[in-house]
């Protein structure tokens, strides 16, 4: 009697490695996330740009009012804060004080640029302050404005953010 073996089909090779339609369909994906994600990643350097405006400008504030303080205790004539420049309160160009010359001297409570400048002016030794403005350019291009005005201290951005 004839035993018919029977044949197993040929073995093919383990594959080895992803076929081109995987990795198509891979790239594909990582495409549409990194497309997704990539305008969250460019709007953190302006949003830490504003946060970093938006604290100096807070500071600001306080540095004014602290100022204003110390300037009636000394009797220096100011009657309300909106009075006292920006230029009174705000050191520049690394002059360790800096007065306004038809007020009696004050001493103290003010501040320096220089935090703001490292970390936004685009142009960090920009002459930046006069009288009642402080103007300058971000690194992100935007023209920043801070105004001491009887309304108090504001602060606008062109364009805005």
């Amino acid at each position: 009697m004839l035993l018919l073996q029977h044949r197993s089909p040929p073995r093919r090779r383990q594959r080895r490695g992803f076929t081109m339609v995987e990795l198509i369909v891979v790239v594909v994906i990582l495409g549409v996330l990194a497309a997704m994600a990539l305008p969250r990643l460019v709007n953190l350097g302006t949003d830490a740009e504003r946060a970093a405006i938006d604290g100096w400008v807070g500071a600001l504030k306080s540095a004014q009012g602290i100022a204003f303080s110390a300037a009636v205790v000394t009797g220096a004539g100011y009657t309300s804060p909106d009075e006292m420049t920006l230029f009174n309160i705000v050191r520049r160009d690394g002059n360790p004080a800096v007065n306004d010359p038809n007020r009696p001297a004050w001493q103290g409570h003010q501040m320096e640029l220089a935090g703001l400048r490292a970390a936004v002016f685009r142009d960090p030794a920009a002459n930046a302050c006069s009288d009642n403005t402080i103007s300058f350019t971000t690194k992100t291009s935007r023209n920043i404005s801070i105004v001491n005005s009887p309304a108090g201290i504001t602060w606008s951005a062109t364009p805005a953010y």
